[in-house]
């Protein structure tokens, strides 16, 4: 249930934020992690964006890797890494079912986060160099 409240702090602050405050307030990594870990509850659950929004997703993941490792102050493999084998198995693994509030709440969080106008909010958060693990996280 904490995943839930962190996730929907984080999911307000990219969706209803506006783009310089979601720009200086939440983590790249954060961000990045949030977008993993939507999209692995869906592939778990056998639930596909459509091909629109796939490719958004894919931009906007190649993106915020090639981020990470051109500014982190540590290890971006490490972190990248991290969020795969810690942050992605840890989700799976507390997700109840496929008929879940909080497997809902991916599935919305994902559809917002795909959209054409957050696309654009993420590529100019991404043109400002910066550590991507320095802002908040919703905790």
């Amino acid at each position: 249930m904490q995943r839930s409240i962190v996730a929907g702090l984080i999911s307000s602050a990219l969706v209803l934020a506006p783009i310089a405050a979601a720009r200086a307030d939440t983590s790249v990594t954060c961000m990045y992690m949030l977008m993993r870990v939507y999209h692995a509850e869906l592939d778990y659950c056998h639930v596909a964006l459509t091909k629109d929004r796939e490719d958004r997703y894919q931009r906007m993941k190649a993106g915020m890797e090639k981020f990470i490792h051109t500014n982190a102050k540590q290890d971006p493999n490490l972190i990248i890494s991290g969020i795969e084998t810690d942050n992605i198995k840890r989700a799976l693994a507390g997700l109840k079912s496929c008929q879940s509030d909080d497997f809902k709440y991916a599935v919305q969080a994902l559809d917002e986060v795909t959209t054409p106008d957050h696309e654009k909010m993420v590529q100019g958060t991404l043109a400002l160099p910066r550590d991507p693990q320095v802002g908040d996280c919703g905790t």
